[in-house]
């Protein structure tokens, strides 16, 4: 299973979206995810991966417009964390 695939597992259980919705072009405020709603789904995200997410919550905000985005700094946390593990595949 891909990191996309994990995440939109997640913001499907969490926020009731439909699956077509969760392109990785899609921008998290046109799905009603808002700051809050990312930091939760941050401490899902450290569970599912087993990494830990730095708190730097306005740092993060700005980078973090699209799925896609969000993608790429889980991504980017698990190659800085696992650098063994191959980035874009969920731990097992």
């Amino acid at each position: 299973m891909t990191t996309l695939q994990s995440v939109q597992g997640i913001l499907k259980k969490n926020f009731d979206l439909a699956p077509e919705v969760l392109q990785p072009e899609a921008k998290l405020d046109d799905l009603a995810i808002d700051s809050l709603a990312v930091i939760e789904v941050m401490f899902e995200v450290e569970e599912e991966f087993k990494i830990t997410v730095p708190s730097e919550p306005a740092a993060m905000q700005s980078r973090i417009k699209t799925l896609g985005d969000l993608v790429a700094y889980i991504d980017q946390l698990i190659a800085e964390q696992r650098p063994t593990g191959a980035a874009g595949e969920a731990a097992t």
